[in-house]
């Protein structure tokens, strides 16, 4: 006889309903974990609140002086920045390395010396010390600036920003570009509102690895502005060792419409260094116009000390250097 097999007959899914129960199950303990934790850390924290005054400020976790070190400072600088920074802001034992403000307050107090131009990177440690990465300007011209004392010599960065003039050995600021013809002067470490004086700041930037070699001394700006196509500038003379004046022209960054770059200037000007001799005596030319085509005034009888006045001229009788 045959066996019959017997249908089995579906009962419910009871396996599929004791994952899902099993699922909620271990679901349910992880929020619950979760929970524990997050109160045990809103726990911690309260109780962090109340105790941290007391614990931060502990001798062993205070910043000293002695724990701040800074980048080394450039030969142009002879102040102590670093000491001048703790003094200035009070960060001798007043700073916690636990303290949540640590690098933006020391980023801060060192970020407004005179002398620093960019705080780049702090790196704290335990025991308390903190080593500070820092940029510093650098002096790319002096103002010459006309006081009851004399003539002062206010060194600038190539942002026209004043900088310490104490700092800056008296030597070293003879031998700066010389920036005239400017009045009135903002506080140690703000930038120069005057136009003129980013303008020359910038030239004085640009011109650092010739000026020497074509003996220049002063940067003399026009007392008021050009207007070309509503482009408003002012004209930037340099006057050499000898007397000559070099008719510069616009800023780079400020130039109007029709006028040549910084670079064309400069080849103009080492061509007529080149062709009539170094422009650092009374025998070269009175006056170098660079800022289109190369055109010569030359030296009359008459004109033969160099400069002595400050003031360009509003006009100039030019002849076109040919060769």
């Amino acid at each position: 006889m045959a066996t019959l097999k017997k249908k089995r007959k579906k009962g419910p899914p009871l396996r599929g309903l004791a994952r899902v129960k099993q699922w909620l199950w271990s679901r349910g303990r992880a929020v619950v974990a979760l929970l524990v934790v997050a109160l045990l850390g809103w726990g911690m924290q309260v109780v962090w609140q109340r105790a941290a005054p007391s614990i931060i400020h502990r001798d062993r976790y205070l910043l000293t002086a002695e724990g701040i070190e800074i980048s080394t400072l450039p030969s142009w600088i002879t102040a102590d920045v670093r000491m001048e920074v703790v003094r200035n802001s009070g960060l001798d034992r007043r700073l916690s390395v636990l303290d949540e403000a640590f690098v933006s307050v020391v980023e801060d107090a060192f970020a407004l010396h005179p002398w620093v131009e960019s705080v780049d990177k702090i790196t704290k440690s335990y025991p308390p010390a903190v080593f500070v990465d820092l940029t510093f300007r650098r002096p790319v011209a002096v103002v010459e600036l006309a006081s009851a004392e004399g003539v002062q010599l206010i060194p600038v960065d190539k942002l026209g920003i004043q900088l310490p003039a104490e700092n800056v050995p008296d030597i070293s600021k003879r031998y700066l570009p010389r920036i005239g013809g400017i009045v009135g002067r903002p506080p140690v470490g703000q930038q120069w509102a005057d136009p003129r004086v980013i303008g020359a700041t910038e030239l004085a930037e640009l011109l650092a690895d010739n000026w020497e070699s074509l003996h220049l001394v002063d940067i003399l700006p026009s007392a008021r502005p050009e207007i070309r196509e509503e482009h408003r500038y002012f004209v930037f003379h340099l006057i050499t060792r000898g007397g000559t004046r070099v008719v510069w022209g616009a800023a780079p960054s400020h130039a109007p419409p029709g006028e040549d770059n910084f670079e064309a200037k400069l080849e103009r000007l080492r061509k007529c260094a080149k062709q009539l001799g170094p422009l650092d005596s009374v025998r070269g030319p009175a006056v170098v116009d660079v800022r289109r085509e190369l055109a010569i005034t030359p030296r009359t009888v008459k004109n033969t000390t160099p400069r002595t006045v400050k003031n360009p001229p509003a006009t100039d009788q030019q002849e076109s250097l040919v060769k």
